[in-house]
């Protein structure tokens, strides 16, 4: 299904950077370079100070090392989009439902241009709310079945005269 989910990316680019900015970032040394074990990186930001994780650092060490050798660098958030045919298909509905949900507001909506676009994540949150309902429904039913006052009376006890 990943496959058959659209990229659409919002991005900046950064650099070059001046003369001032590079010469900084060449007393980092060994940026650019491959790494063995993630080294230590900490980032101070307004003093407030925080010691990155693996996967922040390899990312940062990623940019720096682009930055100091002179590029041009764009960084690109990506999110994964649905139409209402893959929406549809995800939540297990019809197309036509699907759009009256969108339509309705119980699936959050996107257009691109006159095309809706839907993540993944709000169509399987609105799935989750159905089966939590079904399920709190059944549960009620079954309540009321059990204590005798629901919507099936227990029957009539029967008199034999003889």
């Amino acid at each position: 299904m990943a496959d058959d989910i659209p990229v659409l990316s919002r991005s900046t680019t950064h650099g070059p950077l001046p003369a001032g900015e590079l010469a900084v970032l060449g007393r980092l040394g060994g940026l650019g370079a491959p790494h063995g074990p993630t080294p230590d990186a900490t980032v101070v930001l307004d003093g407030t100070t925080v010691r990155l994780g693996p996967a922040a650092t390899t990312a940062v060490l990623d940019l720096l090392g682009r930055l100091a050798g002179g590029a041009v660098v764009t960084v690109a958030e990506q999110n994964r989009w649905l139409n209402t045919s893959q929406a549809a298909r995800l939540a297990g509905v019809s197309n036509t439902y699907l759009r009256q949900l969108a339509d309705r507001g119980e699936i959050p909506v996107t257009y691109r241009g006159t095309h809706r676009r839907i993540h993944p994540e709000d169509v399987l949150a609105w799935v989750r709310r159905r089966e939590e309902a079904r399920a709190q429904e059944e549960r009620a039913r079954d309540s009321r079945s059990a204590s005798g006052d629901g919507a099936h009376p227990a029957p009539a006890p029967s008199f034999d005269e003889g």
